[in-house]
């Protein structure tokens, strides 16, 4: 049995081409120097990032924030001193951008990303200080007295090269939109952050060293030579940051993401697995109604008769359906002969729905005769029927009515047509007669070449009618046409009924602009659906499905066959299937275990011929069911489908798969089961 299988690159079908937009917020922890030298304390981060990914690897730029206080650090360090020493801080503010690349990996609805950036961090001034604060219990609102003690100053913004390195694990909360905590070491290349220092020792100022500094030694400091001694340190930006955050993805469905559900999408490339449901299968005759223009010739009406040019006053026509911005009109008028033979031709321009006849025919002298026309709306294209009229001195009343077409079949690649249609003539003038009985009838396509017929009953070949009375004769014809023919028409042309130069020739003509489809238009009306379906693991087996539901027609039906028609699949990791091992896996359906309507009878489409005796005959590609009864209601269906699964040792909890499974199924409406009609739909599912 020959099968065929779609193993999807899991790189390119996990990881598609993407932006992720992602805001995070966190923890932002000193280490090394920067806590230790320069008093820099836990604080917070702020970051704005975006990610562009080829495929799993991708390249990302990151926008941030950190802010680190150091009050505590400083007052911590000060306080050892022993003496209450008043301390004014600022936070270390730094800013960052960068840019590097992204690893992504994925798995069901979790995602892991690594990342590497390098770019440009920048730290504002930052100044420390810790003044002895004199305070006397005197006077209510007397002023403190202070010296300085401590004096750390960064008095310029810095700036150096940094990087940074860390790890994303997130979790697809909705679609397209990722919840995740992040870890991540930043540090910059150099020692840029340069502190100058001034200190002194506050002991010193405690002359008798009672552990008190007095008035009398306050005021003598106040007047005294204070020694300070400075230095300079220079130190680098390191912190270790930690957080939370939210990841936005713009594009195609991520590694781990599920794609949305397209309401009334049921044939289109999806991949959302929907295991249970109802679904209705698509009708591949049900056209859809789209809204397009139409252009209808109004007047003069078909096949008219005047007696000179003076009574035909306006060509008129209308636009229907989708509005037309500025229409622009051209109107062609034929005058005709035997078999549409051209003879002259008039063009006119408007951008109006009417126009004047003598406009059309610029005032020259119109001879008689049968003449055609159509307009055409430039700008789309659309054009409308094709009318026929009579210019005659002649008293000639002939009309064509009541015509059909019918689709005989196809013959080959060409279809085969039958057109019926009424003759009603009168005329005082004479009667209507066919000399060459050949070209009285002439048959044509849309270029107006002519076409073979034939004409059958209920007249096979065409009969005088007398003048005196008006009367009626039925025509049919058949006509074959290969594909490019795509508009039937036909007319009748009489003999002069004056043999004088004045031309009184009986005509008529009528078109087919729109030919019916070859098909048995009774399945345009049949719906199928398949309710309550749901679709499992068989047992223990990784491999095999359960498809169970009820079939449900909206006419009595007879038979039902259904077809595997194509399949594909993903694994997750892509390592965990080796793809199909047998043929049992080939996407194809398996007995005893498939029934419809309760019934294993069924016929199958297996591999016998061949005679090898590893040959699962129970293993087949289509089953069919026939009843000799109508079949109406759900009817209970029970597919089990073989498809790849996964290796050996593994399961559905490791081995995350996902599938598609595109299945025909052919209805039959008739006792005889001849009619049928073809529905399909494509299953999307999962092992999970």
């Amino acid at each position: 049995m020959g099968y065929a299988q779609k193993k999807l690159n899991e790189i390119k079908q996990k990881n598609p081409s993407l932006f992720d937009i992602g805001v995070q917020t966190g923890i932002a922890s000193p280490t090394a120097s920067f806590s230790d030298d320069v008093f820099a304390d836990q604080g917070n981060f702020y970051e704005l990032s975006g990610s562009y990914y080829f495929s799993k690897i991708g390249v990302g730029l990151s926008l941030g924030q950190l802010s680190n206080p150091t009050e505590n650090k400083l007052k911590s360090s000060l306080d050892e001193t022993g003496y209450p020493i008043q301390v004014t801080s600022e936070k270390w503010k730094t800013s960052y951008y960068g840019i590097g690349p992204s690893y992504k990996m994925g798995f069901n609805k979790f995602e892991a990303v690594a990342f590497a950036r390098a770019g440009v961090l920048s730290v504002k001034p930052t100044r420390l200080k810790g003044d002895f604060v004199f305070r006397e219990e005197a006077v209510s609102g007397t002023p403190a007295e202070a010296i300085a003690v401590f004096n750390y100053d960064a008095k310029e913004t810095s700036q150096s090269g940094f990087y940074t390195a860390g790890v994303k694990f997130g979790y697809n909360i909705i679609p397209r939109l990722n919840l995740y905590i992040t870890a991540n070491y930043l540090s910059s290349f150099s020692e840029h952050i340069t502190m100058e220092r001034s200190s002194t020792d506050i002991r010193n100022f405690d002359f008798n060293q009672d552990g008190v500094i007095d008035r009398n030694e306050f005021a003598e400091l106040q007047f005294g030579q204070i020694d300070y001694e400075t230095s300079t340190t220079k130190t680098k930006l390191q912190t270790l940051n930690y957080g939370v955050g939210l990841t936005y993805h713009i594009g195609k469905a991520s590694a781990g993401e599920r794609p949305s559900l397209k309401a009334n999408d049921l044939d289109s490339k999806i991949t959302v697995p929907l295991n249970s449901g109802s679904i209705v299968f698509t009708n591949p005759l049900k056209k859809e109604k789209v809204q397009q223009e139409e252009l209808i010739a109004v007047l003069p009406k078909n096949n008219s008769v005047f007696n000179d040019a003076s009574e035909l006053k306006n060509f008129t026509w209308k636009l229907l359906g989708r509005d037309i911005k500025n229409p622009q009109y051209i109107i062609e008028l034929t005058k005709i002969g035997r078999n549409q033979t051209s003879k002259r031709m008039y063009v006119e321009h408007t951008s109006k729905t009417s126009l004047a006849a003598m406009q059309v025919f610029k005032d020259t002298k119109v001879s008689a005769g049968q003449y055609r026309w159509k307009v055409t709306e430039t700008t789309t294209g659309t054009t409308s029927n094709v009318m026929f009229f009579t210019f005659t001195s002649c008293e000639i009343d002939f009309a064509i009515s009541n015509e059909t077409i019918e689709c005989l079949g196809y013959e080959g690649n060409d279809r085969k047509y039958k057109i019926c249609f009424d003759s009603t003539y009168s005329s005082t003038s004479g009667d209507l007669t066919f000399a060459d009985i050949s070209s009285g009838l002439s048959v044509y396509d849309q270029s107006y070449a002519s076409l073979s017929y034939t004409l059958t009953s209920p007249n096979p070949t065409l009969v005088t009618q007398i003048g005196a009375s008006s009367s009626t004769v039925s025509y049919c014809f058949e006509v074959t046409v290969p594909p490019s023919v795509t508009a039937i028409g036909f007319g009748l042309q009489g003999d002069d009924l004056d043999p004088s130069p004045v031309l009184c020739q009986p005509g008529v003509s009528n078109n087919f602009d729109e030919l019916p489809d070859c098909f048995c238009n009774e399945c345009e009306d049949i719906e199928l659906s398949f309710d309550n379906f749901n679709i499992e693991l068989n047992g223990t087996s990784g491999n095999q499905f359960n498809f169970n539901g009820e079939l449900n027609a909206n006419v009595p039906i007879y038979g039902i066959e259904f077809q595997i028609q194509s399949y594909s699949y993903t694994s997750a990791p892509s390592a965990c299937s080796e793809g199909v091992g047998s043929v049992e896996e080939s996407g194809v359906i398996l007995m005893p275990g498939t029934s419809i309507n309760g019934s294993t009878a069924l016929q199958l489409l297996n591999e016998t011929v061949s005679g090898n005796p590893s040959s699962n005959n129970n293993a087949t590609k289509a089953v069919k069911y026939t009843s000799t009864a109508p079949l109406t209601g759900g009817i209970p269906v029970n597919l089990t489908v073989g498809l790849p699964g996964p290796i050996s040792g593994f399961d559905s909890s490791c081995c995350a798969m996902d599938y598609t499974v595109c299945v025909k199924v052919k209805v039959f409406y008739d006792e005889s089961n001849c009619k049928s009609c073809v529905f399909t739909h494509c299953f999307n599912f999962n092992n999970q």
